[in-house]
């Protein structure tokens, strides 16, 4: 219809016309393009939304994996503790035979730094990044990804020498598979341990092994804390984003 409209009015020579009729498709094409516009930016923060909600259940879980790996490291420790006692006096105080049984059977025994990296990983795949409008946010997982990968890189460094000094602990112990161990981070433990004290502490080699592996275990507890604060903190600013521009209010539905 506007193009034989305008064909009708450069016959009739009536520019006046002609003119109106450019300005009405220009114009036309411009809202199209606008409304396209539009369209896209608001698909785009509404990709960008679900992208902040899925990344929130993946730090979310992440906090959840870390701190339960901080507290059976903190096990750990307090177990080694009993067990560093009990050979310098040669003898296992009453009481405290389970925890020197789970002391030897989780010996160097140590998860990697916990990030889940779903939705990391596909943004950094697409290349898109550039979804999450926030600086702020963009920023916290950057730093997030790098101290994660820091800590990870001296994993199994740390790995060889924990499985190193075990093996002089693991000549004098044995293991019973018909026997649970009572462990509330390994439900359903089985390996009892049967061990001789005066074998073990007669020799020095055993208390020295299991006093390096103490100090990393100590050292990874403090290397995994900062991770954990990290996820807090990024965790209450993907829920101020989320809440200040969605008015969704993601902390109500998360995992307590």
């Amino acid at each position: 219809m506007i193009l034989s409209r305008f064909t009708k009015h450069v016959k009739e020579q009536n520019w006046f016309a002609v003119g109106l009729d450019f300005v009405i498709v220009v114009a036309g094409i411009l809202i199209a393009f606008q409304i396209t516009n539009w369209s896209e930016a608001r698909r785009e923060r509404e990709v960008e939304k679900h992208i902040l909600i899925r990344l929130y259940q993946d730090i979310d879980e992440s906090i959840a994996g870390q701190a339960r790996d901080l507290h059976f490291l903190e096990q750990q420790l307090a177990d080694q503790e009993v067990m560093m006692r009990s050979l310098s006096a040669c003898q296992v105080a009453p009481g405290d035979d389970p925890v020197f049984q789970r002391g030897l059977a989780t010996l160097g025994w140590l998860n990697p730094p916990r990030l889940y990296r779903r939705t990391i990983d596909e943004l950094i795949a697409s290349g898109r990044t550039d979804l999450i409008r926030s600086v702020e946010i963009r920023d916290g997982l950057a730093r997030i990804v790098s101290i994660v990968e820091w800590r990870a890189a001296w994993f199994q460094s740390t790995i060889n020498t924990l499985e190193h000094h075990s093996q002089f602990v693991e000549r004098h112990s044995r293991y019973d598979l018909t026997r649970i161990i009572e462990n509330p981070y390994v439900p359903n433990h089985r390996g009892g341990v049967d061990y001789d004290i005066n074998a073990l502490c007669s020799d020095p080699a055993i208390a020295n092994a299991i006093s390096s592996i103490s100090y990393r275990t100590s050292e990874r507890i403090e290397a995994y804390r900062p991770i954990l604060n990290a996820y807090m903190s990024f965790l209450s600013t993907i829920a101020a984003e989320l809440r200040s521009r969605w008015g969704v209010d993601i902390e109500g539905e998360s995992t307590p």
